[in-house]
């Protein structure tokens, strides 16, 4: 079943299909969080339907390319962008084969290892989900070779994974520079982190206040 949302901001509406992944806060707080320059070129890897593409290249400016295994949600990230007269590249490729070149790379990868965890329903729940089709290690290496020294990689994370991460980005010579961690409520334990990293940067991480947001 589609459904259309009203994102409230910059007039910008995200039709949704309960066939595909929905989008959730996750998506919202990174966009925010990267927050690139007007006319950036950047790069959402496992874009899914477009919410954090469609808010960097309507909210901020951005000269955005989506990349996506899912040719379901690239049909549908391709009416997103359209209504929202936007214009965003679209590779209906998995990530590993891509190439390019940009200023930033955005990143909401799948927080769950393939065979933990509940299961999910349907297929495109399971990849967006699970690590079935690009592990962590394959995004930061991704996100490494699309970017010079001095680009930008944002990415959001379960916090369970905050200390492999990190040492996984490291070792692809993308240094942690800023972290934000999230809570779902006041007085429950955190779930989500998000990190900016920079190609090849020096060693020194800004810790920002955490926040509380709402339940993806």
């Amino acid at each position: 079943m589609r459904r259309e949302e009203d994102l409230q901001t910059h007039g910008l509406r995200f039709i949704q299909d309960t066939d595909l992944f929905l989008f959730g806060t996750d998506g919202v707080e990174l966009a925010n969080f990267a927050a690139p320059p007007a006319g950036a070129r950047v790069c959402d890897l496992g874009a899914g339907t477009g919410i954090i593409s469609v808010l960097l290249a309507g909210k901020y400016g951005c000269r955005v390319t989506a990349v996506e295994i899912q040719s379901a949600c690239c049909e549908l990230l391709r009416e997103n962008s359209r209504i929202n007269g936007l214009n965003i590249e679209i590779a209906n490729v998995p990530m590993q084969e891509f190439t390019g070149h940009f200023d930033a790379v955005v990143c909401n990868p799948p927080y769950s290892k393939a065979g933990s965890g509940a299961p999910r329903g349907t297929e495109s729940e399971r990849i967006a989900c699970f690590e079935e089709k690009v592990t962590f290690a394959e995004v930061a290496a991704c996100a490494a070779r699309l970017l010079s020294t001095g680009g930008k990689f944002y990415l959001i994370h379960h916090i369970t994974r905050l200390a492999e991460v990190m040492a996984t980005l490291k070792s692809h010579r993308l240094e942690p520079k800023k972290l934000q961690i999230l809570r779902p409520a006041q007085n429950k334990p955190p779930h989500l982190f998000m990190l900016e990293c920079m190609r090849d940067g020096k060693e020194a991480i800004v810790v920002l206040p955490e926040r509380t947001v709402g339940i993806y």
